[in-house]
C-alpha cells in the first residue's frame, strides 16, 4: 500500500472503515499537512465552484450526505478539502471560519485543473498525501455471503482484504460499501450507486464460482469475464459488493442438514431459526437483514426465487424465460434457468426489474391494469385459517384497486373439459415428468458430467459433493434423450393451452390477466429439523410453482403481512411472513412489476399492508 499504510481498516468512532486507493493520477495531494506518520485521516472534500457558500448553505449540503450516505457523518469533517477549478477562488478567514463553525480543524484548497479527473464530494481518507476512498464496513450477521468483493482498479473485482468487529461477530465475514456520494445519476448510468451482491453461481471477473461446493472451487480459476446480466447493471451503474451463498449448484436443499460444505444463511423472520429456503437463500437473507443492501441477483429454475422470497418476506421474481442473458450460469438446464432479483419495496422492485429487463420503450411507460384476477380453487382456499383471512383482505383490497372481481377457474376441471391432448389423465399425472425430464438430463450432460469427470482427472479422487447433489449424480443419468424430448413435448402441450384456455398471451408487454396464487400457509419451517437422508427432489409432479414457470410467465412474489405462530425456540408469538405470487402471461416483467408497484403505492392498499410488513422488521 502506498505511503506506508500498514492496515486498510481504519476506525472512526465506533465505525470502521476500509480505505480503498484511487488510481495513482489522480489520488496525491501535495499538502504538506498531511504528511504525517501514522494516522490516515477522515477527511471530507467539497467541491466548490464560484462564490464560496454561506453557513446555512454548506449547513444543506451537509445534511443532505448525511440523509443520502451511510457512509459519511460529521466524524469526517474534522478535515476539510475544498476542491475547485476555479484558479481565481481564495479561502477568506471568513470561509474559514464557516467551516470551522461546522466542526472542520484542518481547511485546505485544492485546484482540481480540467487535465485531473474530478472526484466526487464525499469522505475520503488520507495518508502521506494519498487520498483514499472510503468504504464502510458491515458485518456479514445473517452469513448470507460467501465472499465480499472491491473493484480491482480495472473492470473487474477482488475479494475484502479486510476484516472488523471480530470481536462482536467472530465468524462473520466483513463486507465494504463505497459512500452513494461518490455517484451521480445519468442517462447513461441511471441506477449509479445502487449496491447490488449476486448468487454465486454466477460470474463475477476476477472471483471465482464456486456454487457452494469446495470442489467445484478447488478446481477452477477465477473467472475472466463477468456474466453478461452482470456486466449489464455494472454499465448501467450498479455496485457489486459481493457474492451470496446458494444451495450446492443450486439444487434443492434444506438447512441445516443438507448444507455440508457451507453453513446455510440465516432468515431474520420470525424467531430467525426459520429456514431461509432456496436457492437463492444467501440473495434474500441479505435482502430481508441488511437496509444498506440495496437488491440481490438470484436465479430461479423451479422455485429458487420465488420461495426464498415467500419465506423471507420480501419481493422476489422469476421472470420470463429468457428474459435475461443467462451466459455466466452455472447452468441447471437452459429450458428451466433465470436470473432475477429481490428487494425489499415494490417500488425498488421495479427499478430492478427495469434494470435486468427493460428496455429505452419501457422505460417510463404507462400500462393499463389488467382487467382480470384469475384465482385457482386448484390452490384456494389455503387450509391453514389465519393465513386464509390475511390473504383474503388482501385479494379484496387487490379487487377493489382493479376495480374487478376475481375470476374462478380450476386447472384441472378445465384440463378435463378441454381434453387438447384426447388422454383422459389428470393435469398432475399428465405432467409429471415434465420438469423431471426436461431439465435433470441437461444437469447431468452440462453440469455434473463434465466437472466430475475434470476433477477426478486433476485430483485422482472423485468430488465430495453434498447429500442432494450426491443422489442427483446417480439419478440424472438415467433420464434419457428420448424422455428429455418427451418433457420438452410436455411443456409446449403446457404452454399452448395455457395460453388458450387460461389466460391469453402478452400484447405489447401488457398481460390483460394476472393470477394470483399462496406461497405460504402458515406454518413455521425450522432450520434445525432433522432428515434421515436427502430429500432426492427430482421435480417429479405438478404443484403450484410449476403453473407459471411450464408456461414460461414471469411471477412476482409479494409480501402481505403475517401470521402468528409459537416458536419452538423462544416459547413465545412470533410473526410469520405471508405472501402470494402473481402471474402474468410471458413477455409482461416490467408491466407486471409496475402493477405490483402501483398497488402498493396506492393508499388504500398501502396503509395497513405497510403496517403489517413493519411487524415482519
Amino acid at each position: 500500500m502506498a505511503g506506508g499504510v500498514v492496515s486498510t481498516v481504519v476506525r472512526v468512532g465506533d465505525i470502521s472503515y476500509y480505505m480503498h486507493p484511487l488510481a495513482p493520477s489522480h489520488c496525491h495531494l501535495d499538502i504538506p499537512t498531511f504528511n504525517r506518520d501514522t494516522i490516515a485521516e477522515a477527511c471530507t472534500i467539497l467541491t466548490i465552484d464560484g462564490q464560496f457558500p454561506t453557513a446555512s448553505v454548506l449547513q444543506v449540503i451537509l445534511d443532505d450526505f448525511k440523509t443520502k450516505d451511510d457512509v459519511w457523518s460529521r466524524d469526517f469533517i474534522g478535515t476539510v478539502i475544498v476542491q475547485t477549478a476555479d484558479i481565481d477562488l481564495r479561502l477568506t478567514d471568513n470561509d474559514k471560519n464557516i467551516l470551522r463553525s461546522l466542526g472542520a480543524n484542518d481547511i485546505h484548497l485544492f485546484y482540481n485543473d480540467a487535465a485531473k479527473v474530478h472526484l466526487p464530494q464525499g469522505p475520503y481518507f488520507l495518508h502521506h498525501g494519498q487520498l483514499y476512498r472510503a468504504y464502510r464496513l458491515y458485518p456479514d450477521t445473517a452469513d448470507a455471503f460467501i465472499v465480499a468483493t472491491v473493484p480491482d482498479g480495472g473492470d473487474g473485482f477482488r475479494s475484502l482484504d479486510a476484516s472488523a468487529y471480530g470481536e462482536q461477530f467472530p465468524s462473520a465475514l466483513t463486507v465494504a460499501v463505497p459512500s452513494r456520494l461518490y455517484y451521480t445519476k445519468s442517462c447513461d448510468k441511471p441506477y449509479a450507486g445502487l449496491r447490488i451482491a449476486i448468487k454465486d453461481i454466477i460470474d463475477l471477473k476476477g472471483l471465482k464460482t464456486g456454487a457452494s461446493s469446495r470442489a467445484y472451487t478447488e478446481l477452477y480459476p477465477p473467472k475472466e469475464e463477468s456474466a453478461e446480466t452482470v456486466k449489464r447493471l455494472i454499465d448501467l451503474g450498479f455496485v457489486i459488493v459481493g457474492k451470496l451463498k446458494t444451495t450446492q449448484f443450486a439444487d434443492s436443499e434444506w438447512p441445516t442438514s443438507d448444507w455440508v460444505d457451507y453453513h446455510g444463511p440465516w432468515n431474520p423472520r420470525g424467531d430467525g431459526y426459520l429456514t431461509p429456503s432456496g436457492s437463492s437463500a444467501g440473495s434474500a437473507s441479505a435482502v430481508s437483514t441488511y437496509t444498506w443492501l440495496d437488491m440481490s441477483l438470484g436465479t430461479d429454475t423451479l422455485g429458487s426465487i420465488r420461495s426464498p422470497s415467500a419465506a423471507q418476506g420480501i419481493f422476489g421474481m422469476r421472470p420470463t424465460l429468457g428474459a435475461a442473458n443467462t451466459t455466466g450460469l452455472v447452468p441447471y438446464s437452459s429450458n428451466w434457468d433465470t436470473i432475477g432479483g429481490f428487494a425489499r419495496t415494490a417500488t425498488e422492485f421495479k427499478t430492478l426489474a427495469q434494470a435486468l429487463y427493460g428496455t429505452a420503450e419501457t422505460q417510463g411507460k404507462i400500462y393499463e391494469k389488467p382487467t382480470k384476477l384469475i384465482y385457482l380453487t386448484d390452490y384456494w382456499p389455503v387450509n391453514h385459517i389465519g393465513s386464509q383471512w390475511v390473504m383474503e383482505r388482501f385479494i379484496v383490497r387487490v379487487e377493489n384497486f382493479l376495480g374487478v372481481n376475481r375470476t374462478y377457474i380450476n386447472l384441472e376441471d378445465t384440463w378435463k373439459r378441454t381434453r387438447p391432448v384426447g388422454t383422459d389423465e389428470s393435469i398432475s399425472d399428465y405432467f409429471h415428468h415434465a420438469f423431471d425430464w426436461s431439465a435433470n438430463r441437461d444437469q447431468w450432460t452440462g453440469l455434473l458430467k463434465p466437472f466430475i469427470k475434470e476433477y477426478t482427472d486433476k485430483m485422482g479422487k472423485p468430488p465430495i459433493l453434498n447429500p442432494q447433489v450426491q443422489f442427483k449424480v446417480g439419478y440424472t443419468q438415467t433420464v434419457t434423450a428420448e424422455q428429455k424430448a418427451e418433457g420438452e413435448r410436455l411443456l409446449k402441450t403446457y404452454h399452448d393451452w395455457f395460453y388458450e384456455h387460461i389466460m391469453p398471451p402478452a400484447q405489447d408487454g401488457y398481460s390483460s390477466s394476472v393470477i394470483v396464487l399462496p406461497w405460504t400457509n402458515g406454518e413455521p419451517n425450522y432450520r434445525n429439523t432433522y432428515k434421515t437422508g436427502p430429500q432426492k427432489f427430482t421435480g417429479q409432479g405438478f404443484f403450484f410453482y410449476n403453473v407459471g414457470p411450464y408456461a414460461q410467465c414471469p411471477e412476482l412474489i409479494v409480501p402481505i403481512g403475517s401470521t402468528p405462530y409459537v416458536s419452538n425456540f423462544t416459547q413465545r408469538t412470533e410473526a410469520l411472513p405471508a405472501a402470494v405470487g402473481f402471474i402474468a402471461a410471458k413477455g409482461s416483467d416490467i408491466m407486471l412489476a409496475d402493477f405490483v408497484s402501483n398497488l402498493f403505492d396506492d393508499s388504500y392498499v398501502a396503509i395497513e399492508s405497510e403496517q403489517e410488513q413493519a411487524r415482519l422488521a
